[in-house]
């Protein structure tokens, strides 16, 4: 055998071992800890059919689970609905919600069963590149281990998420991501495919865990709606304080970039016969917080539409200005359930030598007291031949939240050359 050969053989014979090891790695995850995790589903009460499912795990010696909160919603939600876990043996058992964090998507389920075998959650460091095993029931298939990479905590995001490389499946929500050694380190929560998934925190959940401790019945509808305002008053607050926060698109100077955790694009339409072009600026914030199946909250977006005459007689300007300025793009439509029809206040505005035209509507959240949605539109006055129709969206906000950052919005709305 030539020395070529055999460094290629030697090197296959390692790759195998490396191969058998990391197989005998996961086997040995999957059959330690598995019984710690069970299947969740939310069936409807009158037909007995089942809705939803996801993850849970248990983390107490008296049955505590630790899962999504989103898993759980609809039992929070609505009383049509009810929660259930089932056991190795697929023995469906009831249980509740005693405990929520809306906001980074986490529950707490009590269960009727004392607890032999259970993780023991705890802060631990880890370095990127670590091998995680992420537990949980993928399209309903059946418990299932998935190996992946932790990539540290996510950059400019507005809540806390690590980055996990790894197939995290529709049903694997509120499973745990582990080390070998049995470490919780996050919570399975989302995925955006190919591998690319997310995890809250394991300090999220001992945070939650520890204020789950009395097990008496608590007003859901008022503790989202806390959760919700709390947490729009620690992030609006950081809102366009930048100083660089602003762009130049063609007169004007407009605002952009929010904060660090938005994201921006910008396009244009210019064809080489038409009299007039468009040129487009908009950002918004990857994170929501699901509150139910039909209504999110905590989205904030800004657009802007630069309209630009090239030829277009002033009489017809106006006209495609106009039509610009009565579309609806909005936070679009939702349940008459969940929230109240649009109420606006339409008048014209001037600072610092621009005249504008703004519509500031707001509507009311239904079942949590003192969030509302809300947009103001304005379309700068006065030019011949441009215009701005630009709009700010806010979900999950106070009125008067509201109504303090539609004024500071409007005042960078400015000439680029005035």
């Amino acid at each position: 055998m030539t020395r070529s050969v055999a460094l290629v053989v030697a090197s296959c014979w390692a790759s195998a071992l490396v191969a058998q090891e990391r197989e005998g790695g996961t086997a040995a995850v999957f059959e330690r800890f598995a019984d710690r995790v069970v299947k969740l589903q939310v069936v409807e009460r009158g037909s007995g059919a089942k809705s939803s499912l996801g993850t849970g795990f248990f983390v107490t010696a008296d049955g505590r689970l630790v899962s999504n909160y989103h898993v759980v919603a609809e039992t929070v939600a609505n009383d049509r609905y009810r929660l259930e876990w089932l056991d190795q043996n697929g023995i469906a058992n009831p249980a509740r919600v005693v405990a929520i964090d809306v906001v980074r998507d986490l529950s707490i389920v009590a269960t009727d069963k004392p607890r032999s075998t259970f993780f023991t959650l705890d802060r631990s460091a880890l370095a990127r590149g670590s091998r995680l095993y992420s537990l949980g029931h993928p399209e309903d298939l059946g418990l299932s281990i998935v190996e992946g990479t932790y990539n540290g905590l996510l950059e400019h995001t507005l809540y806390p998420k690590i980055h996990f490389t790894g197939p995290i499946n529709p049903g694997m929500s509120g499973g745990p991501s582990l080390t070998a050694q049995g470490a919780v380190v996050g919570v399975n929560v989302a995925t955006a495919g190919n591998s690319l998934g997310f995890l809250v925190p394991v300090d999220a959940a001992i945070a939650l865990l520890d204020r789950s401790a009395d097990d008496a019945d608590l007003p859901f509808d008022d503790l989202i709606a806390e959760q919700v305002l709390a947490n729009q008053e620690r992030y609006l607050a950081t809102l366009f304080n930048q100083a660089d926060s602003s762009v130049t698109i063609g007169p004007f100077r407009l605002p952009t970039q929010p904060a660090d955790f938005f994201r921006c694009w910008a396009d244009a339409e210019r064809e080489d016969e038409a009299l007039f072009e468009f040129v487009d600026h908009r950002c918004s914030t990857d994170d929501f917080i699901y509150l139910s199946g039909s209504q999110s909250s905590g989205i904030v977006s800004l657009s802007h539409r630069v309209v630009i005459s090239r030829g277009l007689n002033p009489l017809r300007f106006y006209a495609l200005y106009t039509n610009q300025f009565n579309q609806d793009n909005g936070l679009g439509w939702r349940p008459e359930g969940d929230v109240t029809e649009y109420r606006c206040r339409d008048d014209n505005v001037r600072q610092d030598g621009l005249l504008m035209r703004v519509s500031f509507c707001v509507r009311r959240y239904r079942k949590y007291r003192g969030l509302y949605d809300a947009r103001v539109k304005a379309a700068v006055l006065g030019a011949r031949d441009a215009g701005v129709v630009t709009q700010l969206n806010l979900s999950g906000v106070s009125f008067e939240n509201a109504e303090r950052l539609a004024r500071h919005y409007l005042g960078r709305i400015r000439w680029a050359s005035r």
